[in-house]
């Protein structure tokens, strides 16, 4: 199983390596109105203090290796590279130590990075060049890293408060009663307006999502899950390539990945287009293709995102024949829409609204929730 907990560390570490980056080259690119040796803007400090805070020291740390090696690089010297690792492990030690007090700040922990940065530069400097003269602009140095040092513990502090409002903006949603009643080849159809939690639950499910306990939800076999957009989950050039991508990644043997391969094509009706360059393909046929890679690794539950969305009726026929066909295999299916043709050809229909499930049953007892229907914008389902 994907450990979801590591791989989102390891991509938010990464994205704050890649802002280290960016923002050490900023830093060359900028003009300094005062011509003492030492002073900088520090702005790659950014990414270290927002990944102290967001992650742990070890992630910090891995981003200020960052830090330090394009510093070097981007000023091609090796002493520069030896000035900014002198510099940063002061600078972080006493980083993670002040962090580490309850009630303090950003802004303070920035502005006494940027103090022991300077002072650790200055040090390697004495050494190199065997005389302690290089503190004679210590005083000027440190009222500098004070002001940089303010201004990139705020700018972290803003950083730091736009992810929080991001990880807060997809509530968890209570769907492990749901969870655990999914009959083997039903057909459940999800509704509710935008936001009310429909995909949460779908990701939750598919155990891409913390559940509201903060535990990864385990659903018995394999599950698919289909996107709006196929684009965002085709992977290969060509479309045997993709549909096998699913069964490499499983270590099936190549003899009998062909096969498999080849009855996905079959059980979609897509067999022509085994050798198709994706570019070339109609969204219907994206569709088709992204699901039988799903197909191929035998499920037993599969979800639809909203997948007929943006298709034409043709297309959109093609899919909910697919559905059929699945359920007729006894893989379950949930079926997220907005299509009421669609809710009425499920075997049951869950409502989300502000985050939980507000109705779970039949289409056929659906109707006589009018309340609820009304406030969901579903009143055509109304008798």
């Amino acid at each position: 199983m994907v450990d979801i907990e590591h791989t989102r560390r390891l991509a938010r570490v990464s994205l704050l390596c890649a802002c280290a980056l960016v923002l050490s080259y900023l830093e060359t690119m900028i003009p300094l109105p005062v011509a003492v040796p030492g002073i900088k803007l520090g702005l790659a400090n950014v990414a270290v203090v927002v990944a102290l805070y967001t992650l742990d020291a070890k992630s910090a740390g891995a981003v200020a290796l960052v830090k330090v090696f394009a510093s070097g690089f981007l000023f091609g010297s090796p002493m520069m590279l030896v000035y900014s690792l002198g510099g940063t492990v002061l600078a972080f030690i006493g980083m993670v130590a002040l962090a580490a007090v309850p009630g303090v700040g950003l802004v303070p922990v920035s502005m006494l990075a940027a103090v022991l940065h300077n002072v650790g530069q200055l040090g390697v400097a004495a050494m190199a060049l065997q005389t302690p003269a290089v503190f004679i602009n210590l005083g000027v140095l440190g009222v500098a890293a004070c002001v940089t040092g303010g201004i990139t513990g705020a700018v972290a502090e803003g950083a730091l408060a736009g992810i929080e409002q991001a990880d807060d903006t997809r509530p968890s949603v209570d769907c492990a009663a749901l969870a655990a009643n999914i009959v083997a080849g039903e057909r459940i159809a999800f509704v509710g307006t935008n936001g009310s939690g429909k995909s949460t639950c779908a990701l939750e499910l598919a155990g891409l999502l913390k559940d509201v306990n903060g535990h990864a939800m385990c659903v018995q076999g394999t599950v698919g899950l289909a996107f709006q957009d196929p684009d965002n989950q085709i992977v290969a050039p060509v479309v045997r390539d993709d549909i096998a991508f699913g069964l490499e990644n499983r270590g099936v043997p190549r003899d009998e990945m062909r096969s498999e391969v080849l009855q996905a094509l079959n059980e979609l009706g897509i067999v022509e287009l085994e050798q198709r360059d994706v570019a070339t393909l109609s969204g219907g046929q994206k569709q088709r293709v992204a699901a039988s890679g799903l197909v191929a690794l035998t499920p037993s539950l599969m979800i639809f995102d909203e997948t007929t969305a943006m298709l034409d009726e043709t297309a959109r026929e093609a899919v909910n024949d697919l559905i059929d066909h699945l359920c007729q295999r006894d893989v379950a299916v949930i079926q997220i829409t907005q299509l009421l043709d669609e809710v009425a050809r499920a075997d049951r229909v869950a409502v989300f609204e502000a985050g939980a499930i507000a109705y779970l049953g039949t289409v056929q007892d659906l109707a006589d929730q009018r309340d609820l229907l009304i406030r969901c914008g579903l009143e055509e389902l109304c008798r």
